[in-house]
């Protein structure tokens, strides 16, 4: 087993400090400035792309690490003791933050109630995260205790949003039209729903969405109908 410290090759360990400096700029940059232009379906993308990040951030981690061990085992598992053993609370905190992103099990915005407080999520940090109680307060919830101390999980009412459909269904009457929306799985039925017959076989729609992740389906859904035979009832 090689103890000399002096025979590990710096410069390998450059690159790999180097590489994951432009991975944060790159991962950053993305989430900051990209993600909050997409505006259509970014409700959806954002559960795939806190996925790759995490898978990222992991292959990145073991990559490195297996460099370390390469260049000098023992050593690198004496840090990984002492860095693990003196900070053993803030790793779990920053594994249950990687839980919980990986799963999408809170979204900032949500509400929930905790043994110790309730309020809005106002941000999920990698170790600890925000809340908004009910007088404004910020709280601040290390995520190990948010993971698992959470009593009710709540979905913000504003999480259902209006949008506007141009639809075709021949020769439909305005009411079964009304029901074929009514009837829409990703449609809140007891949202406003409004049907409009603009010309001939075209509707102007607007209904509030579950999700906007849902916005294509909805307008499948439209178009499985529109060749229909007309209803006989």
């Amino acid at each position: 087993m090689n103890f000399n410290i002096s025979e590990i090759q710096l410069y390998k360990l450059l690159f790999y400090i180097l590489f994951g400096a432009i991975l944060f700029i790159i991962l950053y940059i993305i989430n900051h400035y990209v993600i909050p232009l997409i505006k259509r379906k970014q409700h959806q993308i954002n559960k795939y792309w806190q996925k790759f990040q995490i898978v990222a951030w992991v292959l990145f981690s073991g990559m490195f690490f297996i460099a370390l061990i390469r260049a000098n085992m023992f050593i690198t598992l004496i840090f990984l003791v002492i860095i693990l053993g003196l900070g053993w609370s803030f790793w779990s905190n920053i594994f249950s933050g990687i839980i919980i992103r990986f799963n999408n099990q809170f979204e900032p915005g949500e509400v929930i109630s905790t043994e110790f407080a309730k309020g809005e999520l106002k941000s999920i940090n990698l170790s600890q995260s925000e809340l908004i109680n009910d007088k404004g307060e910020t709280i601040i919830i290390p995520n190990k205790k948010l993971r698992n101390a959470v009593l009710t999980h709540y979905h913000k009412k504003s999480n259902v949003q209006m949008h506007s459909f141009k639809a075709t269904f021949s020769n439909k009457k305005l009411e079964t039209v009304y029901q074929l929306v009514l009837n829409c799985p990703y449609i809140s039925a007891n949202q406003k729903i409004e049907v409009e017959r603009t010309n001939g076989d075209e509707f102007n729609i607007s209904v509030a969405i579950i999700d906007n992740s849902f916005v294509d389906k909805v307008n499948q859904y439209f178009i499985s109908f529109r060749n229909l035979s007309p209803s006989k009832s």
